[in-house]
């Protein structure tokens, strides 16, 4: 009988991953008042890089859930929940 092998990610592993999300986010934002913003089109793009099958729709669906402030682009806080949201989505 054949055993499978599964790798788990070290913790290391998952903070360099989340770190690597968090600078594809905040290369794709917009800097604006010494910030990082993201808006959809800024969300939608970093999404097809990170090779969403519908980056239009994972847009939509992150600003719908982590936008706390309902600003209309996600920033400051908001940043880090998106990163934790994308990472929990399988994008690494």
């Amino acid at each position: 009988m054949a055993r499978s092998s599964f790798i788990v990610p070290t913790i290391s592993a998952a903070q360099e991953n989340k770190k690597e999300l968090r600078n594809v986010f905040e290369q794709y934002g917009r800097k604006e008042g010494g910030e990082t913003r993201l808006y959809h089109d800024n969300l939608k793009n970093a999404f097809e890089y990170l090779g969403a099958l519908m980056p239009g729709y994972k847009a939509a669906s992150a600003l719908r859930y982590i936008d706390s402030d309902k600003s209309g682009y996600i920033r400051g806080d908001e940043l880090q929940a998106l990163v934790e949201y994308a990472y929990s989505s399988g994008y690494r």
